[in-house]
């Protein structure tokens, strides 16, 4: 099974997220992606996140229908901070049989010499790394200091495009406390969860 492995906050998730995994499945021909929740994104430990529960049901909403895509609370069980290298570590013991896949947006990818164990990572896993069309990653920054020439050699084989969208949770996060609409940002299920679940609103404090 060639299975991809799609991590993040997910905070929410939106259709940006949606359009990266499924160009993904498409252009690298993977039988399933697994959406990954962290716990705490070592790179983003200051980020305001909604609960386990709400992300993980804002997933299972966004993705139902889809057979090929399914939520795993790996990271989420495991707790402290979700490190991807410990992800595929355990990800091999679980299904064997896979060949894992990495889902790496193109605003990832920049940071990506500052991941932990960097080298090993690749050895677990392809990186599929997503661009924009007419886009090559030519700004590897200092990733060549690291890999080594076939590991970049296959990050550069793993080219995805999709259609440029910019779409952003910190925005969506924002718009939702100031009351501004959300529509066609995310999925309809899932922008009706956190209208009726109050997600991400601001709190009013009593008088």
């Amino acid at each position: 099974m060639r299975l991809g492995i799609y991590g993040g906050s997910f905070s929410p998730i939106h259709n940006g997220h949606l359009l990266l995994a499924e160009s993904c499945r498409e252009q690298c021909a993977l039988d399933e992606v697994w959406f990954l929740p962290a716990a705490t994104n070592p790179l983003k430990q200051d980020g305001v996140l909604a609960s386990d529960a709400h992300r993980v049901a804002m997933i299972e909403l966004a993705i139902a229908g889809n057979h090929a895509f399914k939520c795993s609370p790996l990271e989420l069980e495991r707790g402290g901070l979700s490190y991807t290298v410990e992800t595929l570590r355990d990800l091999q013991k679980i299904v064997p049989q896979a060949e894992l896949f990495l889902l790496v947006g193109g605003d990832s990818f920049a940071s990506l010499f500052h991941w932990h164990k960097i080298e090993e990572i690749c050895e677990l896993a392809t990186i599929c790394t997503v661009g924009r069309p007419g886009s090559d990653l030519n700004d590897w920054g200092r990733l060549p200091e690291v890999l080594s020439d076939d590991q970049m050699a296959h990050i550069k084989q793993h080219f995805v495009e999709m259609p440029l969208i910019g779409l952003s949770a910190t925005d969506i996060r924002a718009r939702i406390a100031s009351g501004r609409s959300i529509r066609y940002m995310v999925p309809r299920s899932v922008e009706k969860y956190i209208e009726t679940q109050r997600v991400f609103h601001k709190q009013v404090a009593p008088a």
